[in-house]
């Protein structure tokens, strides 16, 4: 009996001692974020209360410095390589104020609820920010932002924390942002209205022509159908092959 307690305690002492105050690449860290190993970018996925403590990027930065032990990382952290992935600070100072311009605006601003969003409804958004070639940040006429995550395509990655930019990916995301930065659009919800990272889930309409289908038909994405939203499944893949035989964007 005293030699299995003796090796139970040493098995408590092994644990104690292995176990990481920070998570494995690509896991989130306690505020919900991580680095990309690549470049030592910083993406804030899911923010906890402790980063929505932050009022700046200035007191984020210092949060990530705190709380994430990648000290690689860590060490030449700014704000050009921290992505908040739609994230708004509570109060958006992003620099003190100076004694000799004192502010008359409000010092905090309250984020602003998204309307409601029912099936297969519409609503028309400004797209404010272009995160990759099918990923989209807009704001509603209420001024609440949210993430948008196209439906039924893919575009090769630019931003994924673990993986290399992908072959084509550059063109896509540059193509998105050509035609949809600061413009505005209707989106469109199928059954499912979000994926399991809190963005929402859209068709993005520019007036008559479906966005997603042209990534597609140009070669720029290809079709990727995720239950249960399915409506113009069928277009997606007459444009997929349709880019296929034409030899466009990723069929070259």
């Amino acid at each position: 009996m005293r030699k299995f307690l003796t090796i139970a305690l040493s098995l408590v002492m092994l644990f104690g001692l292995v176990t990481p105050t920070f998570a494995h690449p690509g896991a989130l860290d306690e505020l919900g974020g991580h680095f990309r190993k690549a470049d030592c970018t910083y993406f804030l996925h899911k923010p906890t209360s402790i980063a929505r403590k932050a009022k700046n990027m200035q007191e984020l930065i210092a949060l990530i410095k705190k709380y994430n032990s990648n000290s690689t990382c860590t060490r030449g952290l700014n704000a050009s390589k921290v992505k908040l992935e739609g994230f708004t600070f509570s109060n958006s100072q992003s620099s003190p104020k100076t004694p000799s311009t004192p502010s008359t605006k409000p010092s905090a601003t309250k984020k602003v609820a998204l309307p409601t969003i029912k099936i297969n409804s519409k609503h028309t958004v400004r797209v404010i920010r272009v995160i990759d070639g099918d990923t989209v940040e807009v704001q509603f006429s209420n001024k609440a932002v949210a993430t948008v995550r196209m439906i039924g395509v893919n575009t090769p990655e630019t931003v994924h924390p673990n993986k290399p930019v992908e072959k084509y990916g550059k063109e896509a995301s540059n193509y998105t942002k050509k035609r949809l930065t600061n413009k505005t659009v209707t989106l469109e919800f199928d059954v499912q209205i979000k994926d399991k990272y809190g963005r929402l889930l859209a068709y993005v309409w520019i007036g008559k022509e479906l966005y997603n289908e042209t990534l597609v038909k140009e070669g720029y994405a290809n079709v990727m159908t995720i239950q249960p939203n399915v409506k113009y499944q069928k277009r997606f893949l007459a444009a997929e092959q349709a880019a296929r035989k034409a030899k466009k964007g990723l069929w070259k």
